[in-house]
This record gives C-alpha cells, structure tokens and sequence, in this order.
C-alpha cells in the first residue's frame, strides 16, 4: 500500500516520461512474452552526442580486434611452424 500522496500531473517532468517511455514499453513486451529479451539497457538521461561517441568507440574497438585476429590468423599461414 503506498502511503505518501501520488505526485500531481503538472510536477511530473513530462520528458523524463518520454525518454524512458519505449525502454519501459519494451520491458513491458519482454515480461509479457512478446519479445524473447529484454530491450538493451542505455545510459540514464545521456544527450544523444554521447551515445553515438560511445558507439563509435565501441565500434572501432572492435574493429580492431578483428584486424588483430586476422592479422594473428595471416602470419600463421605465411610462416607455418616447422615440424
């Protein structure tokens, strides 16, 4: 039972509202069956230049890994051990 008064319309922040409004439809989906995951977590309030900037970063992270993985992969077929 909730014991303290709701908060009234007019002092709810109406774009908090909306900028977690899909993450929570899509919790909602996965609890109800609809989705087989839950929808990926984003960062709290982060401005839209950020996310990209972490995205970016991601994304060339790990572009680098798969150079490194086919560089590895390369240098093993042109100097094969000797048995």
């Amino acid at each position: 039972m909730c014991t303290k008064p709701m908060q009234p319309p007019e002092q709810m922040d109406g774009r908090l509202t909306l900028r977690i409004l899909p993450y929570l439809i899509g919790v909602i989906a996965w609890l109800g069956g609809k989705t087989e995951s839950p929808p990926e977590k984003v960062p709290f309030l982060a401005p839209d230049h950020l996310r990209a900037f972490v995205a970016d970063g991601q994304k060339a992270r790990k572009h680098r890994q798969v150079q490194a993985i086919e560089v590895l992969t390369g240098s093993t077929k042109e100097h094969p051990t000797p048995p």
